[in-house]
């Protein structure tokens, strides 16, 4: 897992032109909330990226080969 939680910058292109597309006198008000949006984003990116690797895994190792006698 990444540490989002480290950098004040965005991460996403996203993000970023989403905070620029609001007014600049309004900016401040919803710069916080933009970036805790982001982080909930790229973490629940890198959760289901871990629990599909999981779930690769899992089944590999109960997958039995199809010639086996």
């Amino acid at each position: 897992m990444r540490n989002y939680f480290a950098s004040n910058e965005f991460v996403t292109p996203f993000w970023k032109d989403a905070l620029a597309s609001l007014p600049e006198a309004v900016q401040y008000r919803y710069v916080l909330q933009l970036r805790a949006a982001e982080r909930w984003e790229l973490a629940f990116g890198d959760l289901i990226e871990l629990l599909s690797r999981a779930s690769a895994g899992i089944g590999r190792l109960f997958h039995s080969p199809s010639r086996a006698h």
